[in-house]
């Protein structure tokens, strides 16, 4: 099996159709489909009786600079074309959007009735390289037609969202590794101010996101400018310290710099040519994930789990957590049984990593060595930072419902595992994809699942508890107890579920 990128994966999941979900009947009339916004009216479509809203500009922006509010439009604005795709190097399958770096747009999916209703605001994933609003995969059809406003937002990615120019183009443009950051953050804003006017509640806006998703989410909780636009918040497989420092944002401007071919190309280069330079930075760069925040000291004071850990930002509902196997989906057999290298890595050294394979190794004798790098490697960019997040969230006396994914996918290359994104379609009640089902071999006999794990997030966004049918009592996780949801087959509460493996990372 050769190795499988997100890229790849999210491409292969757009050429599923969107599922279709079952909702209360609306009437197709202007005045059901027509909202206004503050800048100005919108028209959206009916699709199985949900209102459907999709590509609405929340912000623009140049070129290696924040993002200002959308301007206003004078008439209405054609709502049913597909949301603009960030720029990046294309995957399997096509995009239905147009890529554009005018790309700040969202979809919101929103039940028929006046509500209000919680608001559910997902960001997508993707190695802060690739990813769109508008994948199939990750519709909100499904939380629309369990009373649930689900918002689904681009933001800028790659180099034109995370790349420190500032050492580069001059003071004007310092901070601009956080450019995706603050395009989040607008939008966010932008539900605050314009989300009532589709039904929701702007007191109830839930902040979730997968992978680089659940990072950016984390970092979120970093940054003093979000807090009060989010009420509760969802991180899967995610973190709160894959960032830059100052020197390394610059270092790696550096790079890709010498890539494109100068620094005076950065402004008006095609964007082809800052894709290119994307990939062949990231290639001769020794660490994973090069396209991150920076720790400014401004738009991100600090390290988001130091803040977190302070004490400070939100004491809001989280529901956190990872799968068993998250690097099965990044590292085939060979390359995982032989050494572990640098750029594997997302937030430890080499040297510690290293260190802890050895310790891995003493602890998990009957472990083979691919077996026990996909495990240490999962451990390192996925559990270990959400069980860092969930200690400190819940030290500070806020509510953190943990879950740990063992129920494997049933068929196709990853069968009898759960690796990265293999919870996606339960989350999204979207088993039924086709690209879900032809990559995870999903079918009907997942359906009680994804009614557990789907009714679980919409009780979370309603009233900051995940609640089931099919779900044992969620109960809090705290240091004392550990108390974590196991999503197996069946779903079980366990205590301290990863204690062997928590104790080595905390020697």
């Amino acid at each position: 099996m050769t190795m499988i990128g997100r890229r790849a994966f999210l491409a292969m999941t757009t050429i599923a159709a969107l599922a279709g979900g079952a909702g209360l009947a609306v009437a197709d009339t202007p005045s059901a489909l027509t909202i206004t916004t503050r800048q100005g009216r919108i028209r959206g479509r009916s699709v199985g009786g949900i209102r459907v809203f999709t590509g609405i500009p929340y912000g623009r922006a140049a070129r290696f600079t924040a993002p200002q509010p959308a301007a206003p439009w004078p008439d209405i604005y054609d709502a049913t074309r597909p949301a603009a795709v960030a720029p990046q190097l294309p995957g399997m399958a096509k995009y239905d959007g147009v890529m554009s770096e005018d790309c700040l747009q969202l979809n919101v999916w929103a039940p028929a009735d006046a509500g209000p209703h919680p608001v559910l605001v997902y960001v997508h994933g993707g190695g802060n390289e690739t990813g769109w609003s508008g994948d199939p995969g990750t519709a909100g059809d499904r939380f629309a037609a369990h009373g649930t406003i689900c918002v689904t937002v681009n933001y800028r990615v790659g180099a034109l969202g995370f790349l420190e120019t500032g050492g580069l183009l001059g003071r004007a443009y310092a901070g601009s590794a956080n450019n995706g950051m603050l395009d989040l953050v607008l939008a966010l804003r932008w539900v605050r101010a314009n989300i009532a006017a589709f039904g929701g509640d702007p007191a109830r806006v839930t902040i979730a996101g997968e992978s680089a998703g659940g990072k950016n989410v984390g970092t979120l909780l970093g940054m003093p400018m979000a807090d009060g636009l989010y009420h509760g918040a969802a991180l899967f497989s995610g973190g709160a310290q894959t960032v830059h420092t100052p020197d390394e944002a610059q270092a790696f401007a550096r790079v890709f710099a010498e890539k494109l071919g100068g620094a005076e190309r950065l402004a008006t280069a095609p964007v082809e040519a800052i894709l290119a330079a994307q990939a062949a930075a990231r290639g001769a760069w020794p660490r994973n994930f090069p396209f991150r925040p920076m720790v400014d000291g401004r738009t991100l004071p600090s390290v988001p789990l130091a803040r977190i850990r302070a004490g400070g930002g939100p004491r809001v509902p989280m529901m956190i957590g990872s799968n068993a196997d998250e690097s099965r989906l990044f590292l085939p057999p060979a390359l995982a049984a032989g050494s572990l290298q640098e750029r594997s890595l997302s937030n430890e050294t080499m040297a510690r990593v290293t260190a802890l394979d050895a310790a891995y190794a003493r602890a998990f004798p009957d472990l083979s060595g691919a077996e026990r790098h996909w495990r240490l490697l999962t451990a390192e960019e996925y559990s270990m930072p959400c069980q860092r997040i969930a200690e400190a969230h819940a030290a500070r006396g806020a509510p953190v419902y943990r879950y740990r994914w063992t129920y494997p996918a049933p068929g196709g290359p990853f069968a009898g595992h759960s690796p990265h994104v293999v919870d996606v379609p339960f989350t999204f009640d979207h088993v039924a994809n086709p690209g879900f089902t032809a990559f995870f071999g999903l079918s009907a006999a997942d359906r009680p699942m994804a009614d557990a794990v789907h009714q679980a997030m919409v009780q979370f966004v309603r009233n900051g508890r995940p609640t089931a049918t099919g779900l044992p009592v969620w109960d809090r996780y705290d240091a004392k107890g550990r108390r974590t949801m196991i999503m197996a087959h069946p779903p079980v509460m366990a205590r301290d579920p990863d204690q062997v493996e928590r104790l080595l990372w905390a020697a």
